[in-house]
């Protein structure tokens, strides 16, 4: 069962721009950006970390990978900030579709790998005869 890609509220993705932009160590006043809205500190602090490039949010881990719960949701949640993360969007095109993360394989090719292992434990196993056939 596909389940659908919850909507990513605005605080997330700022939360998310302002991890990465400390992580970095960049030199940002902190005090100022607050008294801006949500939709302009993001635009700020994607500016700072990006300057002039198209930036996508990506699931680290994909969202088809996720572990499910039993009222439909995933774990860890699809819109923690802890798990979301800002990339270019051809590093976010190259990790999804191309590969991962290092020399690992892409999203696309981890998800078609899991469904090819559950696949294969669900398929029932053909008793072998216990003598030769004539």
């Amino acid at each position: 069962m596909k389940l659908p890609r919850p909507h990513v509220p605005i605080w997330v993705k700022v939360a998310v721009a302002g991890r990465q932009a400390r992580a970095a160590g960049l030199k940002i006043d902190w005090h100022a950006l607050e008294k801006l809205c949500n939709s302009d500190q993001l635009r700020v602090l994607l500016n700072v970390l990006y300057p002039d490039i198209m930036c996508h949010l990506d699931h680290d881990p994909p969202l088809n990978l996720r572990d499910r719960t039993k009222d439909g949701g995933y774990l860890p949640e699809a819109n923690d900030p802890d798990w979301l993360i800002w990339r270019t969007a051809e590093d976010h095109w190259l990790k999804t579709y191309v590969r991962g993360d290092g020399a690992q394989l892409s999203d696309a090719g981890k998800r078609r790998k899991e469904l090819k292992r559950k696949r294969k434990a669900t398929r029932p196993k053909r008793k072998w005869p216990s003598r030769p056939m004539r």
